[in-house]
């Protein structure tokens, strides 16, 4: 998706007035959203939905910053394919250490994989691992259009999975986890930095059509 110059000139404007107030704007339009569409409470039942709330502050605070975030620097993007090219080609051995990760530091995560062997090194750690890197991977090649790159996949997730997207959240801390422990002298502060911001524009694609 390309903007034209008056395009990207009325959302900067728009934007500009919006920066600093992020926490208050993103709750209110949080509480428009579940009172319009109450079906939408389903993925934050354990937040305090009242008016005002430091949940919905906190968390529309978030998504109006991560959705002024999606575009990426020079600097990112070099940052963001120098590490991807150091995975390429161990996608399954790190996937599978990002799952083992996932699955050990937040267990509730499993619910998702029953069928799953889920043992230390199983090849159904190594598949679906190996699965979800590449297809990150796949977006690292795309930073410049990622709603476009992981269509396919956000239908997946929208319409047959429906994991809980704060699992996303969950998924992308073992993935950084792992890449430290892999790649501890090239996974620099500015290297960790591109990548938080990466793997969560890509946690929101994924979820972009949740209904």
């Amino acid at each position: 998706m390309t903007f034209s110059d008056a395009e990207k000139a009325a959302i900067v404007s728009i934007w500009g007035k919006v920066a600093g107030h992020t926490d208050e704007l993103g709750a209110e339009a949080l509480e428009r959203l579940f009172l319009s569409y109450p079906q939408t409470k389903t993925y934050f039942s354990h937040f305090n939905l009242s008016h005002g709330s430091q949940d919905l502050r906190s968390h529309g605070g978030k998504c109006l910053i991560l959705r002024s975030n999606m575009t990426f620097s020079d600097a990112e993007k070099a940052a963001i394919v120098s590490i991807w090219g150091k995975v390429a080609g161990h996608s399954d051995d790190i996937g599978a250490e990002a799952l083992e990760r996932l699955f050990l530091s937040f267990p509730q995560t499993k619910t998702y994989f029953s069928h799953f062997n889920l043992s230390h090194g199983s090849q159904d750690l190594r598949s679906h691992g190996g699965k979800v890197l590449n297809a990150i991977g796949g977006a690292a090649g795309h930073l410049d259009d990622l709603s476009g790159a992981l269509s396919a996949l956000s239908d997946l997730h929208a319409y047959k999975l429906r994991v809980d997207p704060g699992n996303f959240r969950l998924l992308s801390h073992s993935i950084q986890v792992t890449l430290a422990a892999h790649f501890g002298a090239e996974f620099t502060p500015t290297a960790q930095s591109a990548w938080d911001k990466f793997l969560a524009a890509v946690s929101a694609v994924l979820v972009s059509k949740y209904r």
